[in-house]
């Protein structure tokens, strides 16, 4: 019996010392690392699982809505639409030039673009305060996948974007020649989509004043309202005391106590948000206290140069030029 209490109390004696202690630490830290992996690999199957099931439901319910599609996506007739509304925009000059067009799709095109948007399990698989998902997306029900292709590929990437080319011509221009003189002279009118995205924002998302990154010469924010959902937190635009252009290629965040705000663009339906991203900022936030339900859907998209015509300009600039806009692009920018 004393043999048996001698050797507990040898063993305690062994874990109190500094080298025993600290490698047992160290294996504690290791088990809570691997418990910590598991959890998130865990997870994530339980998201793939669910994104997986979603989708095949959803194939299965609208397999007559997909067969209908052709029918219902009318390039022309919708393109059409969408030049006139463009064209009837006014075009804003403050803070910097801007449109907002109302009814910028047919209604029933609006119908369909917002009972398209994908099921949010499948922005599931990132965090909170920064769901998206690119388009066209591979993963996802396929009257979906269908509907935004030819958002992405037929509206942004025709009728909308030569309709914003031929709005934003001048004040582009202006923009462009205060830092590349050669701009519109050797083709460089091509402005190529890119970026296009599907954001989910929900309670407690906040982003700052800011400008977009500098090779995207356009921005373009489409407002998807479900039935039922208010006008509330669209997109603040700001006027920036002191503005000075960015250092490098990368997003501008400006500090807040500089910005004066000049307009809110109202979270409306079927609404289309346009901005020359050359000068003063843009935010926006949902308050933490909104429902836990809560949601909102945007569509973005960019306007610029393709990757030639980046590193053509790129090489035609002065050094001190092109250190401000090389940056990390490396003269490549994503294209549809």
């Amino acid at each position: 019996m004393l043999h048996k209490t001698l050797a507990r109390l040898s063993s305690a004696a062994d874990l109190l010392r500094p080298r025993t202690f600290f490698r047992t630490l160290a294996r504690v830290d290791e088990l809570v690392d691997a418990t910590r992996e598991l959890s998130r690999a865990i997870e994530a199957l339980r998201i793939r699982t669910e994104q997986l099931a979603t989708i095949e439901r959803l194939n299965g319910e609208q397999e007559e809505d997909l067969r209908r599609l052709d029918r219902r996506l009318d390039r022309e007739r919708i393109g059409a639409h969408v030049r006139a509304a463009v064209r009837a925009a006014p075009l804003h000059d403050d803070p910097f030039p801007h449109i907002v067009v109302d009814t910028w799709l047919p209604p029933e095109a609006y119908r369909l673009l917002v009972d398209a948007l994908p099921p949010s399990i499948l922005f599931a698989d990132r965090e909170v305060s920064r769901q998206q998902l690119k388009v066209p997306f591979g993963f996802g029900p396929a009257y979906s996948r269908r509907v935004w292709r030819f958002m992405a590929e037929a509206i942004v990437g025709g009728a909308l974007g030569e309709a914003l080319h031929e709005k934003f011509r001048d004040p582009l221009r202006d923009y462009v020649r205060t830092f590349f003189e050669p701009f519109l002279d050797e083709g460089d009118e091509r402005l190529n989509p890119s970026d296009g995205r599907i954001l989910l924002r929900r309670a407690g998302y906040v982003i700052r004043p800011h400008r977009d990154p500098k090779w995207a010469f356009i921005t373009g924010l489409v407002y998807l309202p479900r039935e039922g959902d208010d006008d509330a937190y669209g997109t603040q635009l700001y006027r920036v005391r002191d503005d000075a252009e960015a250092e490098n290629d990368k997003p501008l965040y400006i500090d807040e106590q500089r910005c004066e705000l000049v307009t809110s663009v109202p979270f409306r339906p079927n609404t289309l948000l346009v901005f020359l991203n050359s000068t003063g900022a843009h935010g926006a936030s949902i308050p933490p206290d909104a429902p836990p339900t809560f949601e909102r859907y945007l569509y973005q998209f960019r306007l610029g140069p393709d990757s030639a015509g980046v590193r053509r300009m790129l090489s035609q600039m002065t050094p001190d030029r092109r250190a401000l806009w090389g940056g990390g692009k490396g003269g490549h920018v994503a294209e549809y």
